[in-house]
């Protein structure tokens, strides 16, 4: 147990102020497509990659940040994200899980199962957190890899050139409480300013 006294007040108008309003809320889409479609999905998504320069592609044997993955043919997630949205991918067998959260897009997603969140929700409240994580690993003197003795074997290659530590800014959206979507928006070298701590 802890000592800190609990402020409900303060923790019930964070929630309040932590509500969307109808013109505040992201666009949600999600789907699936065949295996072998994956490629016409990433074409379609390359339009929107200026607004979401950050791209994690998870192969089965590593992962990697970088504009492309190296095996398209063994990945298995991605995580392609920024201030415009957070596009997430998951190989499920013969199949690819989609889903999307961010600023509106008009792309040709039809072929590719896309289903508007809001459209088979349109009474649902959802209230946005600001948080930051900090990921693995210090770069030091300017080397190419961010050390972690934790994860030693890990390749910890972040698209920044900055010493120090890696921070991954992100909203988190609940309804009822429970995390239901997370938007990473940022890497950066900054920690979360005070006023955006939770």
């Amino acid at each position: 147990m802890s000592d800190k006294n609990i402020d409900f007040k303060q923790l019930y108008q964070k929630m309040e102020q932590a509500k969307l309003a109808q013109e505040e809320r992201p666009a949600i889409l999600g789907g699936e497509f065949p295996a072998d479609r994956l490629n016409d999905f990433l074409s379609v998504w390359r339009a929107r990659w200026s607004a979401m320069p950050y791209r994690i592609w998870e192969h089965i044997s590593f992962i990697e940040f970088a504009d492309e993955p190296k095996q398209p043919e063994f990945l298995q997630r991605a995580e392609i994200f920024g201030e415009g949205g957070h596009l997430s991918l998951r190989r499920d067998g013969n199949r690819w899980l989609w889903h999307y959260v961010g600023e509106a897009v008009d792309l040709p997603l039809n072929g590719f199962g896309a289903t508007d969140f809001w459209k088979a929700n349109p009474i649902c409240q959802l209230r946005r957190y600001a948080e930051s994580v900090i990921l693995w690993g210090e770069r030091k003197d300017n080397q190419d890899l961010w050390h972690e003795d934790r994860v030693a074997a890990a390749n910890l290659a972040y698209p920044l050139s900055t010493n120090g530590r890696v921070y991954l800014h992100f909203w988190r959206y609940t309804e009822n409480g429970q995390t239901a979507f997370v938007w990473y928006r940022q890497l950066s070298d900054q920690p979360p300013r005070e006023e955006d701590k939770p």
